[in-house]
């Protein structure tokens, strides 16, 4: 390490002495280069303590407890009946992975004691820390449901979903909407056509590079109104607000509902 990275390595060091609770909501993607260079810098980036607040984890966990998490962390460590901290909006919440949904994404669901009932579907990226340390043997969780209960079905929520385009410039009221898995980025403009059997919500919206494996969101937490049959949306190709910035090359369109994907629909850009 040449003497620059050395003196950014003990800058960090001291800001997270000075200020140990700062990183705490810090994704730990970020310290990625700097974990397992040393034993101090593992230790301060990645364990941290904080204290339960109020009764939601109670009897498992007193109100007032300090709890040590790791922040550092890989799916083999997010198995049932594992206590984590993950987001709840701009909010840092306690809760037990109940379940855990083998699918792509993989989904943890999460309870807390307050209403061990009622489940958050996560995903590892909302998830913040994690401890194995927390005797559980006092939940309250005591269903005997079936993980694979918990899996959702497309057919249970749309009868038709598909991908189409119109001409670039037009719009829905003046063009015909044709079918397609090809697109070309001077001539059509992107459509995707869901046909729900109920009002859907917690819909979130993402393409997939064939190639990368990276995401492109498109929206997240929708609603899509049971009412439109078809439930149809277009966008422009370009690289403006509003507008599908895709290269030429292959992609995967993906529909999912808390978390799990309902449809996943190859397609090309010309």
């Amino acid at each position: 390490m040449g003497i620059i990275g050395k003196l950014l390595k003990y800058l960090l060091i001291l800001l997270v002495l000075s200020s140990p609770w700062w990183f705490k909501a810090i994704p730990s993607q970020y310290f990625t280069a700097l974990i397992g260079k040393s034993q101090l810098v593992d230790k301060l980036l990645c364990n941290f303590s904080t204290k339960v607040s109020g009764e939601s984890m109670s009897p498992v966990v007193a109100p007032g407890t300090s709890i040590g998490l790791t922040r550092c962390f890989t799916e083999k460590d997010l198995t049932q009946n594992t206590l984590v901290l993950y987001r709840d909006g701009s909010s840092l919440r306690f809760g037990i992975i109940r379940h855990v949904l083998s699918l792509n994404p993989v989904v943890y669901k999460i309870s807390d004691e307050k209403a061990p009932e009622l489940f958050h579907d996560l995903v590892k990226e909302e998830i913040v820390a994690v401890t194995h340390h927390i005797d559980l043997s006092k939940t309250r969780y005591q269903t005997g449901q079936d993980t694979g209960s918990f899996v959702l079905a497309p057919d249970d929520f749309i009868s038709d979903f598909y991908l189409a385009k119109i001409p670039k410039g037009t719009g829905l009221e003046t063009a015909a909407v044709e079918k397609t898995n090809v697109f070309n980025r001077r001539q059509d403009k992107f459509c995707f056509a869901v046909v729900p059997k109920q009002n859907l919500t917690a819909v979130d919206v993402e393409i997939i590079n064939g190639k990368t494996h990276g995401t492109v969101p498109l929206g997240n937490n929708l609603v899509l109104n049971a009412s439109q049959k078809p439930n149809i949306n277009c966008m422009d190709f370009g690289s403006g607000p509003g507008e599908l910035n895709l290269d030429q090359g292959g992609y995967r369109y993906r529909l999912l509902i808390n978390h799990q994907a309902l449809e996943d629909v190859s397609f090309t850009v010309d």
